[in-house]
């Protein structure tokens, strides 16, 4: 678990400017309680307390002694003290681990910076919508999980068709007309071109007017 906590920690001496100079601390840090009993807010506030108590007890000699300074504060240039203060907390003999020990100092009345946020976690991605294409009766029909039968597909098809089937049946269609029209053309050019023969009738008359004798005077 995360907690956090900020508190004074000083002052201490600026040996330069001779005056005692305020520093606060704030920070953040995981703990676990692998054996301690309590409640997680009884937990969170023992926590906070023996941190803060800690980094006090291990700062305040450096500080004194010239191992640190207040530019190493301000950089936060602390990362080697860090086993100390967990040492110092005494709250790994109290069953609670602690681990990740974040800090930023505020000088001389000035507000620590910012902690670091946490990584935001990463947005699940949903599931990659499963499809399906099937051929029913000579269209493609393709159909989805997340948006089920695509009609508008189906619609667009079923427009195609008719299209094509009135196209085949235009093209049939013109291509009787045109025969019949070729035939009838035809037909008539022979018609208009083979010479009529006489009539029976008329035939049988020729010839009965030419074997007739002529007449007697």
């Amino acid at each position: 678990m995360n907690v956090q906590f900020t508190g004074e920690i000083g002052p201490f001496l600026d040996t330069v400017q001779q005056r005692q100079v305020s520093v606060v601390v704030a920070g953040t840090c995981k703990y676990a309680p692998a054996g301690a009993s309590g409640s997680a807010a009884q937990l969170e506030q023992q926590v906070q307390a023996q941190i803060l108590r800690a980094i006090h007890e291990t700062i305040a000699p450096k500080m004194a002694s010239g191992q640190l300074s207040f530019k190493d504060l301000g950089t936060n240039n602390t990362a080697t003290i860090v086993p100390e203060i967990f040492a110092r907390s005494g709250l790994a003999q109290a069953g609670i681990a602690v681990d990740r020990l974040v800090m930023r100092f505020g000088i001389d009345g000035r507000d620590p910076p910012p902690l670091p946020s946490a990584a935001p976690k990463a947005p699940m991605q949903a599931a990659a919508p499963q499809q399906v294409n099937v051929r029913v009766g000579g269209f493609n029909v393709h159909a989805s999980s997340g948006g089920g039968i695509d009609t508008a597909g189906l619609k667009n098809q079923l427009v195609d068709k008719v299209k094509s089937t009135l196209m085949w049946w235009a093209f049939g269609i013109c291509a009787v007309v045109l025969v019949l029209a070729a035939l009838g053309g035809y037909g008539y050019y022979v018609y208009r071109n083979t010479p009529s023969a006489a009539p029976p009738a008329a035939a049988a008359k020729a010839e009965g007017k030419e074997a007739r004798p002529p007449a007697k005077k």
